[in-house]
This record gives C-alpha cells, structure tokens and sequence, in this order.
C-alpha cells in the first residue's frame, strides 16, 4: 500500500516535471513571438540553446536531468542556462504532488486546478522576466475559470453575470487609462490598467462571494504602496492571490 502511494506520488512529480519542461518552452518563446510547436519546420524549431541556438538533443532537455548533467551549461557555448528553466519544472512538479495530494480522488479538479497553477506560475515567470503578461495565457486561464464554474455551479448564469460585469469594469478602466494618456501623456497609465485588467477577468470566475470581497481588499492595499517594488509585484501577488482563493473554495 505505501509502494503504491510513493510510486503514484513518484508518477505525479514526473508528469509535473515534463509540464514544466514545457513551459520553458513558452517562457523562453512566447515574448520573442517564435514558434512553440507546428508541423511546418520552416515556421518552427526543435529545441535549442537560447544564446547559440545550436539544436538540443533529446538528452539534452529531459527535465531536470539534463541541467544537472550538462552542470547548468550549455554543452556547446558553455553559457550558463537561465534558472529559471529548472526553477520551473521543479515548481510545477511540487505543485503536482501538492494538488494531487488535495484533490486526487476528483481527477477532473485536479487536472483543472494543476493546469490553471501552471499557467499562474508561468505569467509569474513572464511577468518578472519581461514586465508583461501575456494575453494568450490570461485567456487560457479564463478558459479554464468558465470550465470550473460550470462543474461547481452546475449552470452558467452566474458565471456569465460576473465575467460580464468584469469585461465591462476592465474596459472603464482602460477607457479613462486612455484618457489620461490623451492629457498627461503617462503611458505608464495603461500598462498599470493592462495588468489590472488581467486579474479583474480571471478574479470574476475564480474568486466567489468573500473570495471577491478578500481579492479587492488585498488589491487596494497593493495600490496603497506607490513604490516601484510594489508596483512590480501587483501581478504577482494578485494572481497567486486569485489561485489560493479557487484552491479555497
């Protein structure tokens, strides 16, 4: 019995590992706007270095293993590779284990709840990396919040009520970001109201009730704090906020 919950557990952690595995994939591709996979290989590529772009052989990304045999060095330049890529496919192999830990006798939550903490951890790692977030995966992660408030809510008016009344709040506050560029020629206006609105549309499926209340509570504390530092963790903070909050519940 306990061979059995190791091995499953063990199984868990792997399955996380390739996930992340992939996600550097995007983190390292979707800002610079490449390919991440296609059957034309004139418009995609396999794997490769990031700095000399030399093709990886397999062995050459296999999760974990390969940052540790090729001792955190590409075996071509010999530059180091970022921490980030291994930082990752940890991260989301622990969060594997700790939602399947949780939620493993519901296969359909778990898989729900393991894909929407990927995507956080990965417009985290985007976010931090490059100061944007990525419209694709926001989507994907409202995509998601439709699918879990349809199982939870068995009906979709309420979903459908609450994102709407987001979209229309998200488009107000990019409107009047608009409007004070228009006269104070700020563009640092709209970058806040683009992150704002990234966590307005995902809080309106993932976040009910108290949890909307607990969501707006923590981000005017945030807006409270006008330094750099705070500014540059709103994302962060909110999302990882809108994550526990759909944990919770």
């Amino acid at each position: 019995m306990i061979l059995t919950v190791i091995i499953s557990y063990l199984i868990t952690f792997l399955f996380g590992t390739l996930i992340g595995n992939f996600t550097t994939t995007i983190f390292h591709r979707l800002p610079r706007n490449i390919m991440i996979s296609g059957f034309d290989k004139k418009l995609t590529q396999p794997p490769f270095c990031s700095n000399c772009g030399h093709i990886l052989r397999f062995y050459e990304y296999l999760p974990i293993l390969s940052w540790f045999s090729t001792f955190g060095k590409c075996n071509y330049c010999h530059i180091a590779i970022t921490k980030s890529y291994i930082a990752l496919e940890i991260l989301i192999g622990l969060i594997a284990i700790i939602l399947y830990y949780l939620f493993g006798q519901n296969l359909e939550y778990f898989f729900i709840y393991f894909c929407f903490a990927t995507l956080v951890i990965l417009n985290i790692f985007i976010y931090l990396k490059h100061n944007f977030v990525p419209i694709n995966i926001t989507l994907g992660i409202i995509a998601l919040g439709i699918i879990y408030r349809t199982l939870t809510d068995q009906e979709i008016s309420l979903w459908v009520t609450s994102l709407s009344l987001a979209a229309i709040i998200s488009l107000w506050i990019i409107r009047n970001s608009l409007v004070n560029i228009r006269n104070s020629g700020d563009k640092n206006t709209i970058s806040t109201a683009t992150v704002i609105v990234h966590l307005i549309l995902p809080a309106s499926l993932w976040c009910q009730n108290y949890g909307i209340l607990i969501f707006t509570a923590i981000i005017i504390f945030l807006r409270l704090f006008p330094s750099a530092i705070m500014k540059k963790l709103n994302y962060p903070i909110g999302i990882i906020t809108i994550l526990f909050i759909g944990l919770y519940h």
